[in-house]
């Protein structure tokens, strides 16, 4: 799933599988490319805040 972040920021994301990171997701950073989504140089997983994020293409 790819959503954009509260400072324009986009991120795959998938779940984390932890209860207690339940507020959060494993990202790693994407941009736009010819109609397609293709992670950032250098990208690494990160975890990012799910509150403030909306869903920019689904599952």
């Amino acid at each position: 799933m790819i959503i954009e972040t509260s400072d324009n920021r986009f991120f795959r994301v998938r779940e984390t599988g932890n209860p207690d990171l339940a507020h959060v997701w494993f990202g790693v950073a994407v941009k736009r490319s010819r109609g397609a989504w293709i992670e950032k140089a250098k990208a690494r997983e990160i975890l990012v805040r799910k509150e403030a994020s909306r869903v920019v293409e689904g599952r």
